[in-house]
């Protein structure tokens, strides 16, 4: 018998499977924007503290954007992508879709 959890703010039951896929699409999103964010940062020469810096975020934050443990904001995602010179879109597409684009 699988597990059942309710979630408010999801209509309907899911169970645990369900919450797994969830999160492992959750994590996947989160390393694509951070290898972009690197990539993108290393073409453009600048370090974190310069990226954090121009952004009006704390270096520590860039850090863990870069290693997939920070659940940055969308304004935050906003002033980074600015100093990259990038679309947040482009953040978070991958390889293959930006060939698309």
């Amino acid at each position: 018998m699988k597990s059942v959890v309710y979630i408010p703010w999801i209509h309907g039951l899911l169970t645990i499977d369900a919450i797994s896929l969830m999160e492992k699409g959750l994590i996947a999103v989160k390393q694509r924007l951070a290898r972009n964010i690197v990539s993108r940062r290393k073409a453009l020469r600048l370090s974190q503290e310069q990226l954090a810096l121009q952004a009006e975020v704390d270096r520590t934050y860039i850090s863990q954007i870069e290693r997939a443990v920070g659940n940055p904001s969308l304004l935050v995602l906003h002033k980074v992508a600015e100093v990259l010179e990038v679309d947040v879109v482009a953040l978070l597409m991958s390889d293959g879709e930006k060939g698309r684009g």
